[in-house]
């Protein structure tokens, strides 16, 4: 079985056993999590009601930033252990706040949930540090979507957490880890559901369409200065529509107290958010700042070459952004060289000369390739 002295080798063995006999088997699932959950550090709630929204990945959801935020303010405490995302996890945009502390020691996590009740860290080698060395190795070996190993992963870290409700936004999309149909979707909801009652969790996943941005802000900076136009009363439709999203799946995690989501205001929302920031070692002056410098390097525009629809490849975008943070030569953990602002929605209507996007790139000599590219994927079809 696996465990914590197999080798790389060995464990990849046992993977692709897996794979091969147990893809979608909820029992499996389970055992998986148990273990890599005991592979470290665990967090006690200590009486507390707990819950949080994971998702499967892909770009432009914000819901790993505010879903915990209408939880929190139904009440509920949060403590959210996530993983670096490609491109723009939530953990990867809190870590361009100056002074925010991504990783927590025992103590220090036991603290920040003292003072407000929400942490948002990573695991550091201290939680589930087993499912960090199997991640690695399954993005080695294109095993990133084989739905026992994804539900054994995320339900991992709800144990190490001390999560008790688990929310799941599956976003379906071809590029997507756990569903490229709404068909596959909701067999893999039915399996992580299963697994999640097995290890005495309320799993409640919920299907959202992964296929099409789901707001404008793509990259680490752009979503922070996304939240701010929400917080500040100002984001345009497209993004309130997503913040509304995240309320649905807010409330559909926790359904005894979606009346207190349905209400949240997004004033709310900003007081927990800066809680958390505060009890982290940020401010949220040091989040406004962050924030502009993801909307101030937005320099080159990409302008329609002619009259047209809008087409938006979200693949092909994240693509970009991904091969642009591994060619930062900053050395940060969270290296953040490049993001999008769409200015028109898949499918809407475009003359020539209008501006679709803008682009902010930031990897010496590599600026025109950055911005070439993702001109390929934002770019004008027929009008259907």
């Amino acid at each position: 079985m696996i465990g914590e002295s197999c080798s790389d080798a060995e464990l990849v063995g046992h993977l692709t056993r897996m794979v091969a006999e147990h893809p979608r088997d909820p029992d499996w699932a389970a055992k998986l999590a148990q273990v890599l959950a005991a592979s470290g550090t665990k967090f006690e709630a200590l009486g507390r009601r707990t819950a949080d929204v994971a998702s499967t990945g892909g770009p432009s959801s914000l819901s790993t930033l505010l879903c915990p935020l209408f939880l929190r303010v139904a009440s509920f405490c949060v403590p959210k252990l996530g993983v670096p995302g490609r491109p723009a996890g939530g953990i990867d945009c809190l870590a361009q706040v100056q002074g925010y502390k991504t990783a927590l020691t025992g103590a220090e996590l036991r603290h920040v949930i003292e003072e407000c009740e929400y942490a948002h860290f990573v695991a550091a080698g201290r939680f589930a540090p087993l499912d960090a060395r199997i991640f690695r190795l399954r993005q080695q070996y294109g095993l990133q979507d084989v739905p026992v190993l994804v539900a054994a992963s995320l339900l991992s870290k709800k144990l190490a957490a001390g999560v008790s409700t688990a929310g799941l936004d599956i976003r379906v999309a071809p590029h997507g880890n756990f569903g490229r149909t709404f068909e596959e979707a909701r067999f893999n909801a039915q399996m992580y559901e299963q697994a999640a009652a097995q290890l005495g969790i309320s799993g409640r996943p919920v299907l959202t369409d992964g296929s099409v941005p789901y707001q404008a802000y793509i990259g680490r900076a752009e979503a922070l200065a996304a939240l701010v136009t929400v917080f500040h009363g100002t984001a345009d439709s497209w993004l309130q529509e997503h913040v509304e999203l995240c309320r649905q799946l807010s409330a559909a995690a926790v359904p005894d107290e979606s009346a207190a989501i349905e209400r949240a205001t997004r004033e709310q929302l900003r007081q927990a958010f800066n809680a958390n920031l505060v009890a982290q070692g940020a401010s949220y002056d040091a989040f406004l700042s962050a924030a502009e410098r993801g909307a101030a390097g937005h320099g080159t525009e990409i302008s329609a070459e002619r009259d047209g629809a809008a087409e938006i490849s979200l693949e092909g975008i994240r693509r970009t952004l991904v091969a642009a943070q591994k060619m930062d030569g900053t050395g940060e953990q969270f290296p953040d060289p490049a993001g999008v602002i769409l200015r028109k929605r898949p499918g809407e209507v475009v003359r020539r000369g209008e501006v679709i996007a803008t682009v902010r790139a930031d990897v010496p000599g590599q600026r025109d390739n950055i911005v070439h590219q993702l001109k390929a994927a934002i770019r004008v079809g027929e009008v259907s």
